[in-house]
This record gives C-alpha cells, sequence and structure tokens, in this order.
C-alpha cells in the first residue's frame, strides 16, 4: 500500500468508469490491507447496482457510510425482513452518512447515476464470515433483483 493516497476528481473519474462497466455495477477501492484493523475504502455504485441485504454478525464489527457523491437509499430493516427505517444520504446533504453498530440488517441503492461513498469498518476481512444475507430477499443475480431495485427506489420518491 502506498503510505499516502489522495482521494481526488482523476481517482474518482477513473473509479466511476470502472463501476459502470463491470457485471455487478460498482467497485470498491481499498486504502487498506485485508489483514488491517481499521478497513477503509470507497464504494463506487452505479444506477442498477443491487447489494442484497445482510448484517456484519457472525464477525461483529459497525460501519460507517459517508457519501462524497451522488445519492443513496440507505435502508435498514428489522429481523423479520420489514423495512425499520429509509434514509436518503447525499453529498449535498442534509443527511450525508450513517454509523451502524455490529449485527444491523441493511441494504441500499443507488438514487443517481453514480455515488461514492467512503466506508470504515473493522478488520480483518475475512469473506467467509463477513455477511449475513437476509433470507427474505433475493440475491445477486436472481430474476427479482431488478423489481427489488425498482422497489427500493420507490421508496425514496
Amino acid at each position: 500500500m502506498q503510505e499516502i493516497q489522495i482521494i481526488d476528481s482523476d481517482l474518482i473519474e477513473s473509479l466511476v468508469k470502472k463501476a459502470k462497466n463491470t457485471e455487478r455495477k460498482r467497485t470498491n477501492h481499498n486504502f487498506h490491507e485485508p489483514t488491517e484493523v481499521y478497513q477503509r475504502f470507497l464504494n463506487v455504485l452505479s444506477k442498477n447496482t443491487y447489494i442484497p441485504p445482510h448484517r456484519h454478525l457472525l464477525d461483529p464489527k459497525p460501519e460507517t457510510f459517508v457519501v462524497l457523491e451522488g445519492e443513496i437509499g440507505f435502508l435498514i430493516f428489522h429481523d423479520n425482513g420489514e423495512i425499520k427505517e429509509a434514509h436518503k444520504l447525499s453529498a449535498r446533504g442534509p443527511k450525508r452518512g450513517i454509523d451502524l453498530q455490529p449485527g444491523v440488517w441493511h441494504s441500499l441503492v443507488c438514487l443517481s447515476e453514480n455515488a461514492v461513498c467512503f466506508e470504515g469498518k473493522s478488520g480483518p476481512y475475512d469473506p467467509t464470515i463477513d455477511k449475513e444475507f437476509h433470507v427474505n430477499y433475493p440475491l445477486e443475480g436472481d430474476p427479482k433483483v431488478k423489481e427489488t431495485i425498482v422497489w427500493y427506489e420507490s421508496l425514496f420518491v
């Protein structure tokens, strides 16, 4: 890892292009190594990306999201899968970010053409236990993903 990394327009523009051209319509840019205790990265989202509702309970870690560009709809769920809270987060405010304790069910939807979020969470990262997905919602690749995204977006109109 570089000793210093600048978050500038050039970096963001290159990540937005990359996210648009990926199958998942998003990309991460890590500032950390997977073994570090403080994970920090840019999460760059394009319209129609899908992040299934999930929580970080098996490996309990808090998370912080701050929107640097664009807008996202951030959803918090009850254990039964019903939506508990919906927050529009925008680089323009008034809500710009959110901090979650471990075990909170959540998802997000990109409301603008692109959105860039800075995320921070505890590490190290272990993909085998990082996320637990909610059984009431489709996983990536499921045919119901498109209608789920449309429903999520409708919550923020």
